[in-house]
């Protein structure tokens, strides 16, 4: 009878709370069923809320080339650069060939952020040094390659990342062009080894006044490309052809990546200088941020969640749901939110050790909730059953946080800017439904 009035308490509870609640894996044992049970929501627990700034970010496993330059009063400026080296499938040019034209060809990948009405320049210049890390494997968003300053060519144009189907053509140094043409022809390089001697490869950088949108372009070999053209006469009318340079990818060390840096001196994260370094939410307005690209990231702690154990009776967590919402009038159309943030778990020293999941080994994500968006009542969901029930069960004080990062952190530079726990207006919440239930005296 106590197990039946149970169920009918639990029952209505559920039903008069918030629909959007997670399925709970709470499974009710003998010793609880035989109790006096209490079942309470708590949505007061202390959330700290913060924001980190790693030191570095691997873009050279990036699936796209990410160019322009943007500023905005939260984040300062900016700029997205990318730098790569070019190799043919062929070292093979006809004897009579005569050398024409070179030119650059960049496919979008309809990746986009901020304002595409606004003119996007792209300059083209050659390194100076080989695409190779200086250690290991991999290149950062901090990484950089020196370059010749003189342009190998250069576009300004209104960019159409959706439903242009048109590559961007920037027309290169005929000088260049010419040289290399030759090389080849001469049979003076006949190797990839030859080729990255002579021609180390470019690196792609924004206008230095353009202050518009970041754009993605595709790596893929079909898309985007160096293309070198040239006749020939096997008949009395010239024949077209051409010798394509493809961006090379996937290598190991990586001969790809792209550079993603931030101007912020007066922004609230300046001092942000390496990775233990926090801004707490409430020393920037109640406010948390998150930027790709640059490592920027809002860090999560309950630091108050075993106060639950103060509560009189045993008791068991059943649910709990966090809820962060996006501050307005710091997103629009230009600057969208994402419908899901990655959640990561962190050390002490804020290094990742994983990615968040529940007790099925599920991926567990930040949903963002816009069903009642017509009333600005916009914000990211979590499931954090298993998370909060990790650290209660943890015999030593628990260290880790969480960090909430957008897919593709490396590849983009979206930013957010999350309310804190004391902000004005609907502050993050973590909402638990926890059962009490008091030993049975029968």
């Amino acid at each position: 009878m106590k197990y039946l009035n149970f169920l009918l308490l639990l029952i209505l509870f559920c039903s008069c709370g918030d629909d959007n609640l997670y399925d709970t894996d709470f499974n009710a044992g003998q010793d609880f069923t035989g109790s006096n049970v209490r079942v309470l929501s708590v949505d007061s627990l202390t959330i700290d809320m913060s924001t980190v700034k790693f030191d570095s970010l691997i873009t050279s496993d990036a699936t796209r080339i990410l160019l322009g330059q943007y500023t905005d009063t939260v984040f300062g400026k900016t700029t997205a650069s990318s730098f790569f080296e070019l190799l043919p499938d062929s070292y093979s040019i006809n004897n009579d060939g005569i050398y024409d034209s070179i030119s650059l060809f960049l496919n979008y990948d309809r990746y986009y952020y901020n304002d595409t009405l606004q003119p996007f320049t792209i300059q083209v210049k050659e390194l100076t040094s080989r695409v190779k890390p200086s250690k290991g494997d991999s290149f950062y968003n901090t990484s950089i390659i020196p370059y010749q300053q003189d342009n190998l060519g250069q576009t300004t144009f209104y960019p159409k990342p959706l439903g242009s189907k048109d590559s961007v053509e920037i027309k290169l140094s005929d000088s260049f062009g010419e040289a290399l043409f030759d090389r080849i022809q001469q049979k003076k390089i006949t190797t990839a080894d030859q080729m990255r001697e002579y021609f180390k490869g470019i690196t792609l950088q924004p206008g230095t006044d353009d202050d518009g949108a970041v754009l993605g372009f595709s790596t893929s070999s079909g898309e985007s490309f160096m293309r070198i053209y040239y006749a020939t006469h096997e008949t009395e009318e010239p024949t077209v052809r051409s010798l394509d340079l493809h961006i090379t990818t996937g290598n190991a060390p990586a001969t790809f990546f792209n550079r993603i840096t931030s101007e912020n001196e007066d922004t609230p994260f300046a001092n942000l200088t390496d990775q233990e370094t926090v801004l707490p939410s409430g020393e920037a307005g109640n406010k948390s941020y998150i930027q790709g690209g640059t490592g920027l990231t809002t860090r999560i702690r309950f630091p108050s969640v075993k106060s639950l154990y103060e509560l009189d009776g045993k008791g068991t967590l059943l649910s709990a749901t966090m809820k962060i919402k996006p501050t307005p009038d710091y997103y629009d159309k230009k600057m969208p939110l994402r419908d899901t943030l990655s959640i990561y778990v962190t050390d002490l020293n804020n290094d990742i050790s994983g990615q968040l999941t529940d007790l099925s080994s599920n991926t567990v994500f930040a949903i963002l909730n816009r069903e009642n968006q017509e009333f600005n009542q916009v914000y990211y969901e979590i499931s954090l059953t298993s998370y909060i029930e990790s650290i209660l069960s943890a015999e030593r004080e628990d260290q880790s946080s969480l960090i909430l990062i957008p897919g593709e952190y490396g590849s983009r530079t979206d930013r957010f800017v999350l309310n804190g726990q004391d902000h004005e207006d609907f502050g993050a919440t973590l909402e638990i439904l926890y059962s009490i239930y008091d030993a049975n005296n029968d």
